[in-house]
């Protein structure tokens, strides 16, 4: 009788755990199945699209002086040290039988490299003096940016690291330099605590496209867009043009305002 209890409890037991097991097989396949049919979709839109250009710029100063000199010579005396402030006129360095070199506009020393009564060696920058709050960002463009930038165009300047809204600046040259293609931009609200030498994202507005097709940059996938066609999902090939950051102008005739496309499948 015992026996016959036991095998009836297992039984029971057995079919009890069989049932949750297949119930949360079930659901597991279920939300599988949710979670590979779920995406994010977006419409197609018609608007405006700004053309620009991206580069990285660097902070530099319009005013700068570096003491060289023409053959090796004695120094007599450095009267300044790195983070110095001094006004015009003011003494920076002294060589025997040479002179005093002295500032020529108010500003801070940034670099010394020699001390009183070391040997000065020619051809070398031995002390530098600059003014840090005169400043402005210089680019380096690749050849077919450089033929888009003009001067007076609009920048936007975004500071590494820096919240808050980016910049707005100016265009003021675009020349070369040693094969190389350089533009600068004047930010007049360049914050004080921004030094030569920083690194700034830059944004140059070159052109505006009006009433394009838009479409998010994040829908194309290897040239192909997936586009709602008769209660389906197909792949469309688009040919696309200009970038703002977030949408693609679309230039094939294949994409119309109002049509339903798929993003990516979401993420928790």
């Amino acid at each position: 009788m015992k026996l016959v209890l036991m095998n009836l409890k297992n039984s029971v037991l057995f079919k009890l755990f069989g049932s949750l097991t297949i119930l949360v097989l079930i659901a597991g396949t279920a939300f599988f199945f949710y979670r590979r049919n779920s995406f994010v979709t977006a419409t197609v839109i018609q608007g405006d699209v700004e053309v620009a250009v991206y580069a990285l710029g660097k902070v530099k100063s319009h005013h700068k002086f570096d003491v060289i000199l023409a053959v090796m010579s004695n120094v007599k005396h450095v009267f300044v040290e790195e983070g110095s402030l001094v006004k015009t006129g003011a003494p920076l360095l002294e060589i025997n039988g040479g002179g005093v070199f002295r500032a020529p506009f108010a500003g801070t020393i940034t670099f010394v490299k020699v001390r009183t009564g070391e040997i000065a060696p020619p051809n070398t920058v031995l002390l530098r003096e600059e003014n840090i709050q005169d400043r402005f960002i210089e680019l380096t463009l690749e050849q077919q940016a450089a033929l888009r930038v003009l001067k007076g165009q609009t920048a936007r300047v975004s500071l590494e690291s820096v919240r808050g809204p980016s910049l707005v600046g100016k265009i003021t040259a675009v020349f070369p330099r040693e094969e190389e293609f350089i533009a600068q931009v004047s930010v007049p609200d360049l914050n004080s605590n921004v030094l030569p030498g920083m690194t700034a994202d830059v944004t140059v507005e070159v052109g505006h496209i009006k009433n394009a097709i838009l479409i998010p940059y994040k829908a194309i996938h290897n040239g192909f867009v997936t586009v709602r066609r008769k209660d389906k999902w197909k792949k469309e090939k688009v040919l696309i043009g200009h970038i703002d950051g977030i949408n693609v102008e679309v230039k094939s005739a294949n994409l119309f305002v109002g049509d339903k496309i798929r993003l990516a499948k979401e993420e928790n």
